[in-house]
């Protein structure tokens, strides 16, 4: 299982959301297992997201083309990303 958390200053959260809650299935179908989003109650430009992914190649195929794809019609570039793997 691997985790990978997304950090960004963003302008348009409601963009973000429409485009997330649009391609959720299709996130999903690509074998993402969980995805959650959060604004920073203090600073609601900053925001984060996890997605939960069976494994770093699968999350790689999706983040070969797909991801940014939908980053850019989400409108929001991604100021950091680590992975985060179980065991």
């Amino acid at each position: 299982m691997m985790l990978v958390l997304f950090r960004t200053q963003g302008t348009d959260w409601e963009r973000f959301q429409k485009t997330l809650d649009k391609n959720r299935s299709r996130i999903e179908s690509m074998g993402c297992r969980r995805i959650e989003v959060y604004r920073n109650r203090q600073h609601p430009e900053e925001w984060v997201m996890l997605q939960e992914w069976p494994d770093k190649p699968t999350f790689d195929a999706f983040a070969k083309e797909t991801g940014p794809a939908l980053d850019k019609e989400g409108g929001v570039r991604w100021t950091d990303v680590s992975t985060w793997v179980a065991g």
